[in-house]
């Protein structure tokens, strides 16, 4: 994930070159976990070993499972952010956000954040 700190996290995350397995939905809900914004560069995540380490035990976690969960709760609501733009964000209510990102526009994946959990950093 280091190689590319310019990167932002949530493209790294789909790079099965970097990390076998993350898919669309643990992208979404590991830079929500982690309390970062998808295009926070690589480089200025807080701390992406603890953010791999996630990866690793929600993968482990749900490979037997049918349904994805992340909140730690199968009979509510099993995701933090992914889907719910109509619902808002599952810790603060505050409405999730729905965009697009992707290398290109062939790679181009919907992704879900919630504004308030995860603000972007000022570039500036």
């Amino acid at each position: 994930l280091r190689a590319d700190p310019a990167r932002p996290v949530g493209l790294a995350l789909l790079d099965q070159r970097n990390l076998a397995g993350i898919g669309n939905v643990y992208r979404c809900e590991l830079c929500f976990l982690a309390g970062e914004h998808p295009l926070t560069p690589v480089g200025e995540v807080k701390n992406l070993p603890r953010m791999v380490e996630l990866a690793h035990r929600l993968l482990e976690v749900n490979k037997g499972r049918s349904t994805r969960v992340t909140t730690g709760s199968m009979l509510r609501d099993p995701l933090w952010v992914y889907g719910r733009t109509d619902r808002g964000c599952l810790r603060c209510g505050t409405r999730v956000v729905r965009s697009e990102l992707g290398d290109n526009e062939l790679e181009q994946r919907v992704l879900y954040h919630c504004p308030h959990c995860q603000p972007a950093r000022d570039t500036a």
